[in-house]
Order: C-alpha cells, then structure tokens, then sequence
C-alpha cells in the first residue's frame, strides 16, 4: 500500500470516526431529552440532532475560511460553533448528573437501619450534653448510659456502601466529583469527533502539495520558432499593416544578416 492510499484510509476512518463520535454524543443527549418531552420527534430532539451535524459540518468550512484568507468569516464560525456546543455540554453534563443521581438513589442510606441508628445517637448525644452542661447529675448519668446503648447497637448494624467513592477516598466535594468527570466526557465526545471531521477533511499541506506536482507532471517547453517562420509571420504581419507586402531591403533590415535570396523565398513564401 502506497503513500497516497494509506493516507487516504486514514482520511476515510477519521471521518467515519469522527462522525460516529458527534453521533453518539447527539444520541445520549437525544434519548436523555426524549425521556423528559416524551417523544423523539419533539422539537428539542430535533434541534439536538440538528445542532450535532450542524456542527461537525461547519468544521471543515472553518477551517476552508481560514485557508482562503476569510480570517473573519472563520471566527464568526468558530464563535457559533462555541456557543451551540455550550448547549450540547450542558445537555451531555446534566445526562451524565442524572444518571448518577439515579444509581446513588437506589444505593441511599436515608431510612435505612444505620441512618435511623444514627440519628438516635445524634439525638442522644445532643441531649446528654445539654443535660450534663450544669454538673453530671442522676438524669446526665441515664442519658450517658442510653448513649453508650446507642452507641453499641449502631456499632452492629453494617455501614451501607457509600455512593460517592472517590469523594470519601480523596476528601474533595461531591459535587466536584461528580461535574468533572461529567463535563470532560461531554467535551471529549465531542471535541475529539470534531478533530476527527476536520482532520479528514482537508488534504495535509505537502500530501496536497505532493499530489498536485505529481499530477502535473513535468513542464514541456514550448519549441522555440525557427528562423523560417519567424521571417514569414514578420511579412505577413507587414503585409497586414502596409497592405503590401515588404521589400527586400526592409526584410533584411528587420532581420540583420539575411541573404538576399533568401528574404527574397520568405516573402514569396508568406
């Protein structure tokens, strides 16, 4: 497989992977607003399908503009191609968000034997303190002993497992654990889609370059006219300008050097 066939398949595949890139993302958020609006056919469907190829058409006309030297029309291309996927990102996030809200819902521990175990040591806790802040008296003393039962019965029930892993593991907030992530696979999808589109696109500069040399060939030049015919065009050039034809000695004026004879053949020959 030659150069110019290998970087053609790579064209091809980059172009079939980016679209498939801009299409999934276009998918995911489709089905996500479908589940809210009760149809595909709705109109925000539409406009999402319609916004993802939109999009990863004006790639390659970006970057067109830009090489034919229309910088302004490219960035007003460019400027619409961010704001239209600001939406696509937000879409894709909030997919993202809901989809892990739903899987911490069914995982929660609101109402369950620890949460409930808890809250009754919270309580007691609180009351102990309130009770025990003018002197350890007969009440404080129960309320301590009803702590400890607290106490005890939550260290036997099982502590559920967390929803938020990595939040527990590195001590940052879960909300920002749980936007990142969300936001760099929406902006991945969609930027390396885009990449992709542009890529194959466009003819690479010395590929295009090559290709185009190649295509035309060498130059060949032009045989030069020889002594013959330049002196038969010059009379009849004259001819056409004098209406008649030259004498011989402007003939062997124009061309220093020419034989009589000679110039004689040339004017008789034109």
């Amino acid at each position: 497989m030659n150069q110019k066939t290998t970087y053609s398949v790579l064209r091809l595949l980059s172009m079939l992977g980016g679209l498939g890139l801009v299409g999934v993302a276009a998918f995911l958020n489709v089905h996500h607003a479908a589940e809210s609006e009760g149809s595909y056919f709705s109109p925000v469907c539409i406009a999402i399908v319609a916004l993802a190829f939109g999009s990863a058409l004006a790639v390659p006309v970006m970057l067109t503009l830009w090489r034919s030297g229309r910088r302004a029309l490219a960035l007003v291309t460019l400027a619409g191609l961010v704001c239209s996927e600001c939406y696509g990102f937000q879409l894709s996030a909030e997919r993202l968000l809901a989809a892990r809200d739903q899987r911490a819902q069914q995982v929660k521990t609101a109402g369950s034997p620890y949460a409930l175990a808890r809250e009754a040591l919270d309580l007691s806790i609180a009351e102990r303190k309130a009770e025990c802040a003018t002197g350890r008296k007969r009440k404080c003393l129960d309320l301590e002993a009803v702590e400890e039962a607290k106490r005890a019965a939550l260290g036997k029930i099982p502590v559920p497992t967390s929803h938020a892993l990595v939040a527990d593991f590195t001590g940052l907030p879960q909300w920002l654990v749980e936007i990142v992530p969300a936001m760099s696979f929406s902006t991945g999808l969609l930027v390396l889609g885009f990449v992709l589109v542009g890529f194959a696109a466009h003819e690479h500069g010395s590929q295009a370059n090559h290709l185009e040399q190649k295509a035309e060939g060498p130059a060949v030049p032009e045989p030069m006219p020889d002594e013959a015919e330049r002196v038969v065009s010059w009379v009849r050039a004259f001819e056409r300008r004098h209406g008649r034809k030259p004498m011989i000695p402007e003939v062997q004026q124009a061309f220093t050097g020419l034989p009589k004879t000679t110039a004689w053949r040339r004017i008789q020959s034109s």
